[in-house]
């Protein structure tokens, strides 16, 4: 692992605009796995790391514990500014996200395959899809608002937006 004194002195580090720049000015960008890689001249080795955890170790001097993971406040993984990174545990991490794709795609209301009368409403819950069979349209939107009331406070408690 490399220290964050080596990546200092590689690497800059713009903490109110997230842009991390090699010492000649190129800027790194991550890959699709959210990676990049680091070539380390010294000791002719090179490196991949995320780099939202290069953002961290560069603005902190330390790396992140290997059981926290690093958060956007935001949301937005491309947004390294330092104002938008924070070190949460693993298990918040998990919460956080799967609070985030509970709102975005993950709590729904689908009328029943079989009765026409009852409705099937659908959310994540720890890593598995639960299901929930309500037979009235108005108690099932009513468990789709508390859901989606639970999730949001999730979210809220932990993200900001408007960063």
């Amino acid at each position: 692992m490399i220290t964050p004194v080596q990546l200092k002195n590689l690497l800059d580090y713009n903490p109110s605009t997230g842009v991390i720049t090699t010492r000649r000015k190129r800027v790194l960008t991550a890959d699709h796995d959210g990676l990049v890689v680091i070539f380390d001249g010294s000791t002719k080795r090179s490196i991949k790391m995320k780099l939202d955890r290069i953002a961290y170790a560069l603005a902190y001097g330390e790396h992140p514990k290997d059981t926290s993971r690093i958060l956007h406040k935001n949301l937005d993984q491309n947004d390294n500014r330092l104002t938008n990174l924070v070190q949460v545990s693993r298990e918040l991490f998990i919460k956080i996200k799967e609070a985030h794709k509970n709102l975005t795609t993950g709590i729904r209301v689908v009328p029943h395959s079989q009765d026409q009368f009852s409705y099937v409403v659908y959310w994540y819950e720890k890593g598995a899809e639960k299901s929930k069979v309500i037979q009235d349209i108005g108690l099932a939107r009513r468990f789709q608002v508390k859901l989606q009331l639970k999730y949001s406070k999730i979210l809220t408690k932990y993200c900001l937006f408007d960063i």
